[in-house]
This record gives C-alpha cells, structure tokens and sequence, in this order.
C-alpha cells in the first residue's frame, strides 16, 4: 500500500486500518522528512534516551525531564502513543488500540485528574439482549440477567482464591504459592470447575481475549492476578476492562498531554536498529544514519520488537529467554457500521470463533457501530468484508455490514503483538524483563507489577524507570563531584 494512493473507497472500505498502514509505512524505511519537537533544552549529548513514545515512553520522558535530567524521545511511528490509537471511524473517534481505564486504576486515573480528563461510558450494561456462542459455532440468546448470572459464577469460581493468592495485587509475589501455580495454564484450571457449558463459553471467550492465543498457552495466575487488582470484585473487574474510555480526545488526546508536559525533544519516524552500551554511556544508532547519544537509556518497547534491535552487548540469557517466550498476544481490534438498528448488545464467542468479544458502541435509526475483539486474529481476515461479515451474521442473522474499521497489531512492525500477556510458566519472571541491564533500562506494561495489560501499567512502568535511572545518574554525579 505504501507504493500505492489509497481512494476514498478504500479508504472507507478499510477505514482505519488502511490509514494506519499508510501512516507506518512512512516511518518503516528512511524517512528524511520526520517529525522533530525541540524540548527547549540544550540538545544531545543527552543524559537519557527513551525508545518508545507509548505510555510507558512519555511518562518516563516527562518525569525524567522534571527532574534535570536533558532526554531525547525516539519513536519510530509517526505518531505517539505506542498500542493505543484514538482513529476516526465515519466521523466518530474510535480507539483501536487499548482504550480501557477506571478509578480503580490508580496510575493512568492521577494522569487524567492531572490534566483534567473526565470518562466517557460505553453502553455495557442495561443490554436489549446478549448472546454467548459456544465453540462449535452454536448461538445461544441468552436474556441479559441469565447472562449475567452465568458469567459471574463462572468468574468467580474461577478466581476463587484471588484473594489468597494475591493479598497485596502490587507485590504479585508476596504470597510464595503463586510462583508454584503458574505451571498452570487457564484452560487446565477452567477445565477443573465443572462449569455449565454456556457459563465455560462465556469465561473461555473473556480469557482468549486476555491470552492472545489459545488458553493452553495462558497463564492461569496472571489472569488472578488483574481480578485481584478490581477489589476482587467481577463488577468492578468488568467495570474496568470495557466500561469507560477517556472522554475530550482519548488515548492520542491524554498522551499529547503528558508530552506536552515535559520538556524533551521527541524525534518521530526514527527507528533504533543498534544499541551499544559502553562504561561511560550509551551510542544508539537508527536506520537512517542518526547517532545518538545518552548516558542512560530507557526501552519501553512491545516485547515482540526486541529481536530487531542489535544490542552490543547482548541482552542477558534471562531477558533474550523472555522475550522469545514469556509474552505475546495474537489479539486485535475493529469497529463496523450495520445498516439495522441492533439495539445495545454484547456477545461472547468461545474460542475457535474469531470475534470473542461483540458490543455495541452506539445504535439509533441510521444502524448500529459495533466494536468486535479479537483474541486470535489469525483465525479470519480482518479486511475481508465479506469474512467478517458472515461471522457477525452467525450472531445477527440479517445485519449487514457497511463499513469495517480493523486494525492488526500482529502485523505493525513496531508492535509486532497486541496486549502483554504471559504464556504459562511466564509471569513468574516477567521481572527479568523489568530488570537494568548497566546503562539500559526497561519499562512497559509488560513489566508491570499492576495492571500489565492495560494503559495503567504502561504508565506505571515508566514512572519505575524515571526512578531507576535518576538513582544511578545522581550516584554517578555524586561519585564525580
């Protein structure tokens, strides 16, 4: 697409997603026109450098400025942001990446009161009808309070030693009996409970959604683990993974905030291909001829990305271990239009059906947006219209799509994966993704105590770094007089 103009059309057809490939394909190859932001400093030589202008990235690179220190953000979109995306979608802004935040997320919820964002509701709850699809593909309506019922028993039984397990949700391992469970995988444990069928399909199709892939890959514990974070408490655990988005410009709108904020230089379209760390600083060179250089620097990127980077030296054996097998998530997400006005609804579709997750963002005489998410996109081709379409009809018999708005993160080269998830065996050292390794240092919510597959830990792993880092340059400045 990037050696082709993109029409209206297909552009409609594609929605976001066309524009998102268009968007990385300019930044993907030499890109002499990128953006630049002088932060008002003095310029390079840098004391830190932050790879990654996600969450994780502009938190550290703001508090780190704060604090004296002069940094220099790399990213290599266009944009900032990282795995969140606020996109337009006929007209409405849609968020295409992560999206979900709440009061009960402490990290992400002191930004918005910082810069004064309020929520905006997506209609979850009083539902005209909700459905849950088993895995050979049969469809049952289910009335929203059966639904309800199920769900939440099935939620239950499945985290019923969350509090137990996890009596202080930050300190992940402070009761030593997680680190024996993590052996086990969320389809063993699901497996275990004896559940009603509709009840398994309905958690099954929640939990491929956290795993990214099959629930024979997916860590039981850290899925606990979240719900552990919620108060121990569905409502509240429900209430905060699909409820409320950020209201006045979302995700781009908070983001541009917290940038704005500091006073780091930010080089957009710039691609770190080679890290070479040193007793005195860090050299990082880019793929198109820049050099930087820093006496510190902070990687926050998606784990999948890693292996494009050329560390000198290597990263240690724990960390290269992690990155080949501790996280990564098949998932993705996309909206469409329906002509037919379906009302508020919401489905789960159990594991091989390809949209797990089914609801209505907003419905009125013109049709109906939906917004779907997928576990495991490559079960279907998400710009095929006509794939997608034929999967939804299974849930609405007569609904006809108009308009699909996809995006893949398995396929963005600077993601490479959606959310963080752990693979079984994996969560119990995800800290050696957390640990510095000399000059280098590591955020993203990936290695978040908390809320690792939200913005919320993406935003706390950054204040970690700023942390990290300020201790040792004030050691070395110290030690140096």
């Amino acid at each position: 697409m990037a050696n082709q103009p993109v029409d209206r059309r297909s552009l409609m057809r594609l929605g976001a997603a066309a524009a998102g490939a268009v968007a990385l394909a300019s930044c993907a190859k030499e890109n002499p026109g990128r953006e630049a932001r002088d932060g008002g400093g003095e310029g390079g030589p840098y004391d830190v450098a932050v790879i990654g202008a996600g969450f994780a990235g502009i938190t550290a690179a703001r508090d780190l400025a704060a604090k004296g220190w002069r940094v220099v953000v790399l990213e290599a979109r266009p944009r900032i942001g990282g795995r969140t995306f606020t996109s337009e979608f006929l007209g409405r802004p849609v968020e295409l990446g992560g999206s979900s935040v709440h009061w009960v997320q402490p990290h992400v919820f002191t930004e918005m009161q910082r810069y004064g964002f309020d929520f905006e509701e997506v209609p979850l709850y009083d539902l005209d009808a909700s459905y849950i699809m088993t895995s050979d593909g049969a469809v049952h309506n289910v009335p929203p309070a059966k639904f309800d019922t199920l769900y939440n028993d099935a939620f239950n039984r499945f985290c019923a030693n969350s509090r137990t397990l996890f009596p202080q949700p930050y300190k992940p391992f402070a009761n030593p009996e997680v680190l024996k469970i993590d052996d086990i995988s969320a389809a063993r444990h699901l497996a275990s409970l004896g559940l009603d069928p509709l009840a398994k399909a309905a958690l099954s199709a929640e939990l491929v959604l956290y795993a990214g892939g099959p629930l024979s890959t997916f860590s039981y514990a850290s899925f606990v683990k979240l719900f552990a974070l919620a108060a121990w408490d569905p409502f509240t655990f429900t209430d905060s993974e699909k409820h409320w988005h950020i209201a006045n410009g979302g995700t781009a709108a908070l983001a541009k905030a917290i940038l704005d904020d500091s006073k780091a230089d930010v080089r957009l379209g710039t691609v770190v291909k080679e890290v070479e760390q040193s007793d005195k600083g860090v050299t990082l060179r880019t793929a198109d001829g820049q050099t930087f250089e820093a006496r510190a620097a902070v990687f926050t990127l998606p784990t999948s990305v890693y292996p494009d980077i050329n560390f000198k030296p290597g990263l240690s054996s724990a960390k290269r271990e992690f990155i080949t097998h501790g996280d990564s998530a098949d998932g993705a997400t996309m909206y469409m239009k329906v002509k037919k006005n379906l009302g508020n609804t919401f489905a789960f579709c159990d594991d091989p059906n390809p949209l797990n997750a089914i609801q209505t963002e907003e419905f009125g005489d013109d049709g109906t947006i939906l917004k779907a998410t997928l576990g495991r996109q490559s079960l279907i081709d998400m710009n095929d219209l006509d794939a997608v379409g034929a999967e939804l009809r299974k849930i609405h018999p007569d609904a006809e799509i108009t308009d699909i708005a996809p995006y893949n993160w398995v396929k963005d080269p600077f993601s490479k994966q959606a959310w963080p998830a752990y693979k079984v065996g994996w969560f119990k050292k995800f800290k050696d993704m957390a640990k510095p390794e000399g000059r280098l240092f590591f955020a993203g919510s990936a290695t978040a105590d908390g809320w690792h597959e939200y913005i919320d830990g993406a935003v706390e792993s950054g204040i970690r770094a700023c942390r990290e880092v300020t201790e040792k340059l004030a050691r070395e400045d110290a030690k140096n007089g």
